[in-house]
């Protein structure tokens, strides 16, 4: 992978949590205001629950993917070279 791509991954993995929480606070809501929540065709039962490891597994995905890209930037006054070779 390139740093590029590497940085994308992280971006995407952010939006992923970013999507997640929003869910869990839309199910949470319509949780306590839907007194039939449970009952067949509503959300209880379209949707799937939220997920708590999804957010908590790509957040820690991010901070090990920019330790790697961090380490591999190495432009500096004395290095006209901006990556390590791959």
């Amino acid at each position: 992978m390139t740093v590029e791509q590497k940085i994308d991954y992280m971006i995407h993995s952010l939006q992923l949590a970013k999507e997640e929480i929003a869910y869990t606070k839309e199910y949470m809501n319509k949780r306590e205001k839907d007194d039939n929540f449970f009952q067949y065709g509503h959300m209880g039962y379209d949707s799937r629950n939220p997920n708590g490891t999804i957010i908590r597994e790509s957040l820690k995905q991010v901070g090990r993917m920019a330790n790697i890209v961090a380490n591999d930037v190495i432009l500096s006054p004395y290095c006209s070279q901006l990556f390590r070779e791959q």
